[in-house]
């Protein structure tokens, strides 16, 4: 059972043949989460960016090229995206990371028609937390991808994190959806869309909601607050309302109350990682292992 990032980077060592590919990585940031991911064992790498830059960043690190990370020498953004991205739909590496070139264009590449990794599903990300005062991961989403989505979106998004959090060895997705109040409220429209999708019936998983995020993760407080439900403090799936919600939830946790986080970009063909700047290294790392994994497990998350 994987219960924290240390379980998922034990895990991550025994996917075969994961090769992560990241287009215009060449920055320092970049080349040291390669590296370090080779140290660890967790995958192999492809680069798709400058020789010279990648040289060039190496010596400021004072490393040298790892013998299971290749450099392919490219310095336009678009082809070097499109070429990373060709090595992922035909099977030569299994995690796209995003490297330093602008959104669109990588996104561009994604959903391109000819070698893109479009299934049909919304792309959505999903962060997974650990804090200290849990004993289970617990997905998030979307706090990064869709700024409000609708209410068919809002179940794929669902079945996005599902998918990671399964491919993470749980036996059931117990999904939350996430409002202030754990009763529908006109005044307050995400109660009134979550009890509508609570009420369907979508395979994969058990939905309950509204659930407030405390009635969703732990026992006594659904207890006190008389709620019952197959979810109710037991949620490792929570579905906020809008991206919002979703990021100051994540970072909050993040800077606050330093739980473990990674997070990658679910709904494509293979698993996509979109690092940040201010990415402390270990989410990096954990993010990156995260790919993998999921990677590994399914070729449709």
């Amino acid at each position: 059972m994987i219960r924290n990032y240390a379980d998922i980077r034990k895990a991550a060592r025994s996917v075969s043949g994961a090769r992560v590919a990241i287009p215009m990585g060449h920055d320092p940031a970049s080349m040291q989460a390669l590296c370090e991911i080779s140290d660890l064992g967790l995958a192999s790498g492809v680069i798709v960016a400058p020789a010279e830059a990648v040289k060039e960043s190496l010596d400021s690190l004072g490393r040298e090229l790892p013998a299971d990370l290749e450099v392919v020498d490219e310095g336009d953004a678009a082809a070097a995206a499109e070429k990373a991205v060709r090595l992922i739909s035909s099977g030569e590496a299994t995690v796209l990371m995003k490297g330093m070139l602008k959104t669109s264009l990588f996104q561009k590449a994604i959903l391109d028609k000819e070698f893109g990794l479009r299934t049909g599903r919304v792309l959505s990300h999903v962060a997974v937390l650990r804090s200290p005062s849990q004993k289970r991961l617990v997905a998030v989403s979307d706090g990064g991808m869709n700024i409000r989505p609708d209410e068919e979106e809002l179940v794929q998004i669902a079945e996005n994190a599902a998918a990671v959090i399964k491919a993470l060895g749980a036996e059931e997705a117990l999904v939350a959806m996430l409002a202030a109040i754990e009763v529908e409220n006109e005044k307050m429209p995400e109660t009134l869309v979550a009890a509508r999708i609570a009420s369907r019936t979508i395979p994969g998983m058990k939905v309950q909601g509204p659930l407030a995020v405390d009635v969703a993760v732990d026992p006594e407080a659904a207890e006190v607050k008389g709620v019952k439900g197959p979810v109710a403090g037991r949620a490792n799936v929570m579905i906020t309302p809008d991206i919002a919600c979703g990021n100051i939830f994540v970072k909050g946790l993040m800077y606050m109350a330093d739980a473990e986080v990674g997070g990658l970009i679910a709904g494509a063909a293979a698993p996509i990682v979109m690092l940040s700047r201010s990415d402390k290294p270990a989410a990096k790392i954990n993010s990156l292992a995260l790919g993998v994994v999921v990677g590994g497990e399914s070729s449709d998350v």
